[in-house]
């Protein structure tokens, strides 16, 4: 009965269109090469639609030249806008036939996506080449890489430790809720703070004299989470219209979401940053650190930003949240080197573009992967060409030993074949600095790291840590700065403006170790003023 049933459905699916040689020749086309033919075999995969913002290469880019002269929130709203409707109607014509194939067992743990305009979910090979037929279908890619879109986490406690736990995160957003003060119209004065060498190196203190803080800008943090430490609660991001009450009070999806989101649990606990080494902590403090009461010492580029975090890396809901609930900037702390995407690249693309589009700039360190062979060290997504990556410099000025170098290429990509290796992309884009500056981490993590100043057994500011992780905050810190300055700046201005003031270091000119050369806070700030909307 089950195998009748499906025959049934897929044969009513193929009506939508007559199933003739070139059909099933177009539709092949538009399957991964990773889906090949299998019994039984369910695949995770991403149904890309065919009604996209942004379609293929060079779309984006002529969207710039056309709306560079709208103001980023007018933009923000359009895109916002655009990118929902466009789903709306594509799904309404998908779901029928969709939800068939679900009940025939050919599909499964079906999610939507408007940040791409799609769907993930688990599929037969059957019903890949079904769906690839429909017209409103543009491409079924294999999910691969370490992260699937759709799946959600499996639990292995009881529902009374499942409670305790939950229980146990409440008590900590409490205490933050205490702890979390709103500080954005309290003046900041650098007078009298002692400020690390990273951020006198790229002249983050000096663009604070001319009144760029990062006040009114948020930094989604798509990282490990974040300690509650006080420098770093006072950084936080705060849902107005969200309460600690078990309901999801703004309607958004997502329940108690007051500090950002957990997509990869699915939580509303996006704090608590539990690593040994503290990753998300160590960023959030560059990005945005308040300064320590006692010690008068400063962590953050944009000292008056606020951080969103989320953790779930290369979850595309987490992108969606950044956008749909104010973020101005995106630091990534994720790539994937070694591991081969394929066509899959081009849905990170797409994504990024409309992120772009509708005024997020993402930024991320260049890695640390020098010794893999030249053209594969800068890695998805750092290896998108709107996406800021930063390489980064020790504090003598060499080049980090570790430090990925460009170039990238992207030929062969499905809708973005551009960028072969006779005319490759150019990264990394800046250079940031590396370590060996005080970062947040946990006073007995790691004891090789010197202790700065230990604010209890639980927090501390510690030197010693590196990486261009820590390179990509740093850029992140500036474009907060910049956006304080201009809110109405777009995306691409700031990666552009952002670029032309570097300080050029190593080979004259624009190269693969330090792309444009070191971060220039006051003079990326001061291009920023110059440009009227």
């Amino acid at each position: 009965m089950a195998a009748c049933l499906a025959a049934l459905v897929l044969c009513a699916i193929g009506a939508a269109a007559p199933i003739a040689g070139d059909v099933g020749s177009r539709a092949s086309a538009k399957l991964d090469e990773g889906i090949v033919e299998h019994q039984s075999r369910k695949y995770p995969v991403f149904v890309r639609m065919a009604d996209q913002l942004f379609r293929r290469g060079g779309d984006y880019e002529a969207f710039c030249r056309e709306r560079g002269k709208q103001k980023r929130g007018e933009l923000r709203r359009f895109v916002l806008q655009t990118l929902r409707e466009k789903s709306n109607r594509s799904w309404q014509k998908t779901e029928q036939a969709l939800r068939e194939l679900e009940a025939a067992k050919q599909v499964g743990s079906i999610e939507r996506f408007w940040i791409v305009n799609g769907f993930a979910c688990d599929a037969t090979w059957a019903a890949c080449r079904r769906l690839a037929e429909r017209e409103a279908v543009a491409f079924v890619y294999m999910q691969r890489g370490p992260v699937r879109q759709h799946r959600p986490p499996t639990f292995r406690l009881s529902a009374a430790q499942r409670e305790q736990m939950l229980e146990g995160q409440r008590a900590v957003y409490r205490q933050v809720l205490e702890q979390w003060k709103d500080d954005t119209d309290e003046p900041f004065s650098a007078e009298g703070l002692e400020i690390p060498w990273n951020l006198e190196r790229i002249g983050a203190d000096a663009a604070w004299r001319e009144g760029a803080t990062g006040k009114g800008v948020v930094v989604a943090l798509c990282d490990t989470g974040l300690m509650v430490a006080p420098a770093l609660v006072r950084a936080l991001w705060r849902n107005p219209k969200e309460k600690l009450n078990g309901e999801d009070d703004d309607g958004n999806g997502y329940v108690d979401d007051l500090f950002g989101y957990d997509f990869a649990s699915r939580s509303f606990y996006a704090l608590g940053d539990r690593a040994r080494l503290p990753h998300g902590s160590m960023c959030a403090g560059i990005v945005a650190g308040r300064p320590l009461n006692d010690r008068k010492l400063v962590t953050g580029v944009a000292p008056r930003a606020r951080v969103m975090p989320l953790r779930g890396m290369g979850l595309l809901n987490a992108y969606q949240y950044a956008l749909a609930n104010g973020a101005d900037v995106l630091s990534m702390s994720y790539m994937w080197p070694r591991v081969k995407l394929g066509h899959y690249r081009g849905l990170y693309r797409t994504a990024h573009e409309h992120l772009a589009a509708g005024g997020i700039v993402a930024v991320g360190g260049a890695g640390n992967f020098s010794r893999l062979p030249s053209g594969s060290q800068i890695a998805l997504p750092k290896d998108i060409p709107c996406v800021i990556a930063a390489a980064g410099i020790l504090e003598d000025g060499s080049k980090a030993p570790m430090g990925s170098e460009g170039p990238c290429t992207w030929n062969g990509v499905k809708f973005y074949d551009d960028y072969p290796p006779d005319a490759p992309l150019p990264k990394p884009d800046v250079t940031g600095c590396f370590g060996g500056y005080p970062v947040w981490g946990r006073p007995l993590a790691f004891r090789r790291f010197r202790i700065v100043t230990k604010v209890d057994q639980r927090f501390a500011l510690i030197v010693g840590p590196q990486g261009n992780s820590f390179s990509g905050p740093h850029a992140g810190g500036v474009a907060a700065l910049m956006l304080s300055a201009n809110p109405e700046l777009n995306a691409w201005e700031v990666k552009e403006l952002m670029e032309r003031t570097c300080k050029d270091i190593g080979a004259k000119g624009r190269d693969t170790v330090f792309g444009a050369g070191l971060l220039q806070a006051l003079e990326a700030v001061r291009a920023a003023k110059a440009v009227r909307k």
